[in-house]
């Protein structure tokens, strides 16, 4: 005969209880239904579990030794019952985000502080790539949210997409370097030495989109991973890159880069947040977040 986890619960109150009627009312069940659970879970071990005596019930051996299974289930629906009330109300539980580097760099750090402050049972993992590494992590299950800044041609199956904001690219250059002239033609612009992402990165999308649109398609003097080993080859005075206007904002001001004016339209991009189409509440309540819309 099965032992039925309802019974194992009544077993459990009686026993703590001392009382059939105390465990009954705690249970929100009659005495005769609690009393029935108990019959069908005593056939089932195949013993009496409980007697009678004048200060209420006392177990029999045999359920001394059921008891540690039964307080066990009584336990652990306790701790879930406690885990869903904290995990909708954000007091625990976990939001795991892939990000693009340049997001994961310059746009994260804020929300995830102010998540953090407003949420502190709610634990952070952020991983970070390009976008098409964090579109590849929420379609494996890795990840509950990514953030990406390539453009959306089409979402995997299940998922949707909201705009988090956006940036500009930039050429830049070392201002010692013969195209670091206020504006660039065309013809300049072919002439280019081009340090760029790998494979996936959206910056390199969109520059390759735009030089496109021109008629451009420059062969790469380097291919490097990251937006940081790019940004120090063109310190280094080995050619131009295209960045996002995040990464380079300092070496401007300084004056160690250099940006001439290009003839290229759509160098403009927005990031985009990738979800579950049923997305949970932590995700909901992250991107809720007003510094996940960048001004620049």
């Amino acid at each position: 005969m099965n032992v039925q986890p309802e019974a194992l619960l009544s077993f459990a109150a009686v026993a703590r209880l001392g009382s059939v009627t105390a465990a009954a009312k705690e249970r929100n069940l009659s005495q005769p239904a609690l009393s029935a659970q108990l019959k069908h879970l005593t056939a089932a071990v195949g013993e009496p579990l409980l007697l009678r005596h004048k200060q209420g019930m006392r177990l029999t051996p045999a359920g001394q030794a059921l008891l540690p299974h039964a307080a066990a289930l009584a336990n652990a629906l306790t701790g879930a019952r406690q885990f869903a009330v904290d995990y909708q109300g954000l007091r625990a539980g976990s939001l795991r985000i892939a990000a693009s580097n340049t997001l994961a760099a310059h746009v994260l750090p804020a929300a995830l502080q102010d998540f953090h402050q407003a949420y502190p049972g709610v634990q952070l993992q952020v991983s970070s790539g390009n976008s098409e590494d964090a579109l590849a992590q929420l379609q494996r299950d890795e990840a509950d949210l990514a953030l990406i800044e390539r453009p959306l041609t089409h979402l995997p199956t299940g998922m949707q997409s909201c705009r988090i904001g956006g940036d500009r690219l930039r050429l830049v250059l070392r201002p010692e370097h013969p195209l670091a002239k206020p504006k660039l033609s065309r013809s300049q612009l072919a002439q280019l030495p081009l340090i760029q992402r790998e494979s996936g990165s959206g910056t390199r999308e969109v520059a390759e989109l735009a030089l496109a649109a021109v008629g451009l398609q420059l062969s790469p003097l380097l291919e490097l991973s990251g937006t940081e080993a790019v940004r120090e080859a063109v310190l280094a005075g080995l050619g131009g890159a295209f960045l996002s206007e995040y990464c380079i904002r300092r070496e401007l001001a300084s004056g160690l880069l250099v940006s001439p004016e290009v003839p290229l339209v759509g160098l403009e991009r927005h990031f985009h947040a990738v979800l579950p189409i049923a997305p949970s509440r932590a995700v909901l309540e992250f991107l809720r977040n007003e510094r996940l819309k960048p001004q620049l």
